[in-house]
């Protein structure tokens, strides 16, 4: 007969429990990231799913940053097939011609082969550019015997990199295309407070209590600290090699990163920042609304100054979404959207009332501007004149993630994802079982990214979107100033004439004159025999 122990079966019904707590928790944190089955339903694909270095989860994050590196880029060499029209002999360019005129890539092209050449020739199993050409001639001769055709291309793809800060103080540097991680640095002090992440093509910054903390982009390698002059309120945002740090008192800071010993740039403006400011990289200037009910823009390039302020109606909480152009777009809490050219006067495009608070920053994607209302509703607008793209509003909306492809993805008011469709708001589809609890807000390419509560991060793209497309826009084509002066005075003409309501082939009175009173028409007061009536006084 076998006994039965007491502290045994307190163990296994604990083990039990927390087996089932365990079970429930990673079910609960698998409906925060996408399954197959939802994958194929949106149309992705996963790339890739990783484990971020943070100390308890999502909860320990304190920034997250996806950068777009102009500087960095990763080189392929592809195998595609050859065109129908064949190779042209090359004519004789100079050298700045060849620099400046950039290889048109075929996207459309098909790529029978892709080979990584790496930059880091120390890297176990490198291959280097010569080693690269010469595997892609192996392959165009392995497809030649089988009767395709084909050719050798160079093609660089920007570096794309997310950086991750935790509350203890680790920095993570992570591939954003392929989620390896390239380098893990841990900084500051942790009874100190953190601050956001500013991140450049140069160095990363990270503000702990008083001091700012400068690291090497491409190795997470410290640099130095930084007093800071004032106490801040969050973290750095960088501009053409300064750090602009939001401060106590209602400054603006701007600390130089290339050179510690001139002081810093400080200016006082009305009211504080509620949100870090956005960034123009185009044109060095950045923006941001405080809670007076100001937008101010600066301009980084040579010694920082505020060029004008923008007095709004209703506070600005939301950070500015930047296009092309120097064009700002943003949203009051009093319910009115803005366009805004950076001019050094500021030139407001357009001004629309909607009627619903906006808190959130808004999404430029593809010459639209995308607004998310306190009320859960999504409203889209034309980045031109601001008037609404879309039939009607999305309702139920809370947070939106970006656009990939034509599609808008958002978190409902219920916590579950949903798909838009961009160009008219259609819901396409609604996706209950996922609660995506973390949303990494993509502005700058086609891929979607997702963190559950555990720190895993997921990267979606569509299939056979092998490579990321960057998101650029254009800015819109000016008008001559002339011509935009006719446009104002000149009115439309028509068939009859000039157009004008006092035309003399179109005078409604009749006559030949300009006097719309001209002609020979008859007094419509004189009597039938051509009498005075008051012609026989009768006094």
């Amino acid at each position: 007969m076998q006994r039965f122990s007491l502290p045994t079966f307190v163990f296994s019904v604990a083990l039990a429990i927390s087996q089932a707590g365990g079970w429930s928790g990673t079910a609960q944190a698998d409906t925060q990231l996408l399954g197959p089955v939802e994958t194929r339903q949106l149309g992705l694909e996963e790339v890739w799913r990783r484990n971020l270095s943070v100390p308890a989860g999502r909860q320990s994050i304190i920034d997250q940053k996806m950068v777009v590196h102009q500087t960095m880029s990763h080189s392929f060499v592809e195998v595609i097939e050859k065109s129908a029209q064949g190779a042209e002999p090359a004519e004789a360019v100079s050298a700045d011609d060849a620099a400046a005129e950039a290889p048109v890539i075929d996207e459309n092209a098909t790529v029978y082969a892709r080979i990584v050449v790496d930059m880091d020739p120390e890297k176990r199993g490198a291959v280097d550019e010569d080693e690269a050409n010469r595997l892609g001639r192996l392959e165009i001769l392995r497809l030649k015997r089988r009767g395709i055709e084909a050719e050798l291309r160079t093609r660089k793809v920007p570096m794309i990199r997310f950086y991750t800060l935790s509350n203890d103080g680790t920095v993570e540097c992570r591939d954003a295309e392929s989620g390896e991680l390239i380098w893990l640095q841990r900084v500051g002090g942790a009874g100190r407070t953190y601050g956001g992440l500013g991140v450049d093509e140069t160095y990363v910054t990270v503000v702990n209590g008083g001091e700012l903390i400068k690291l090497d982009v491409a190795n997470g390698q410290e640099f130095g600290v930084t007093k800071l002059d004032y106490v801040p309120t969050g973290g750095a945002m960088h501009c053409n090699g300064y750090a602009v740090v939001p401060s106590v008192g209602s400054r603006i800071v701007c600390y130089d990163l290339n050179n510690s010993i001139p002081p810093p740039f400080a200016e006082i403006v009305s009211g504080g920042t509620l949100k870090m400011p956005a960034h123009l990289a185009d044109a060095n200037k950045v923006a941001w609304g405080t809670d007076r009910g100001f937008v101010y823009l600066m301009e980084l390039e040579g010694e920082p100054n505020v060029q004008f302020r923008l007095n709004t109606d209703g506070i600005v909480s939301g950070t500015p979404a930047v296009a092309s152009g120097e064009r700002f777009f943003f949203g009051s809490e009093s319910g009115q959207i803005y366009g805004l050219k950076a001019t050094r006067t500021g030139e407001v495009l357009w001004s629309r009332p909607t009627g619903e608070p906006i808190y959130n920053s808004p999404i430029f994607y593809d010459e639209k501007v995308l607004y998310p209302t306190a009320y859960g509703n999504l409203m889209c607008v034309s980045a031109e004149d601001g008037y609404s793209v879309w039939p009607n509003m999305v309702p139920g909306v809370q947070e939106l993630l970006g656009g990939i492809d034509g599609k808008i993805y958002a978190r409902s008011m219920a916590g579950s994802l949903i798909v838009v469709a961009a160009e008219d708001g259609k819901l396409l589809g609604r996706f209950p079982n996922i609660q995506p609890d973390s949303l990494v807000v993509n502005r700058s390419t086609n891929r979607l990214y997702l963190v559950n509560e555990r720190g895993t991060m997921q990267c979606l793209r569509r299939p056979g979107a092998v490579l990321p497309k960057v998101i650029q826009s254009s800015a819109p084509p000016e008008k001559d100033e002339e011509e935009a002066e006719l446009e104002k005075q000149e009115p439309e003409k028509t068939d009859g004439g000039t157009g004008t309501p006092f035309d003399p082939g179109t005078n409604p009175f009749g006559g030949d004159g300009n006097d719309p009173f001209g002609g020979d028409m008859a007094d419509p007061f004189a009597p039938a025999g051509g009498a005075d009536p008051f012609g026989d006084s009768p006094f």
